[in-house]
């Protein structure tokens, strides 16, 4: 079994920020590594059982249905650099941006978009 970091998933929303990747290719990413045996995720907090590293592989697993784009990447790597310890804190604030994303204007400007198309009818 391979041990994903929160570093490694810094460097894929990083390549993604840069244009070196599509959405595409972070949902791909995110979904081989993502609640499989072949992957586990350094950072379990061992107390809650929850891991930074393992809710944003889940978000991006699903970011076409959750319409998240290149904007969003600041939220994420804000979360990814909680200290491990503070899930409860970081993912308050990630909750708290994403509540203020307007999705349905979001919808209309990625209607026509892969891979986001099919979730903004």
């Amino acid at each position: 079994m391979k041990t994903i970091t929160r570093k490694d998933v810094k460097q894929i929303l990083q390549s993604w920020n840069q244009g070196k990747v599509s959405a595409e290719a972070v949902q791909n990413w995110a979904c081989e590594r993502y609640a499989t045996e072949k992957y586990d995720c350094a950072d379990w907090e061992s107390e809650d059982g929850v891991s930074v590293t393992n809710e944003v592989l889940a978000h991006l697993d699903m970011l076409d249905m959750n319409l998240l784009v290149q904007d969003d990447i600041p939220a994420y790597l804000e979360f990814l650099s909680a200290p491990v310890g503070d899930f409860d804190s970081g993912f308050a604030t990630l909750e708290k941006y994403l509540a203020s994303v307007d999705l349905e204007k979001r919808k209309r400007q990625l209607k026509e978009v892969f891979p986001y198309a099919p979730f903004c009818k």
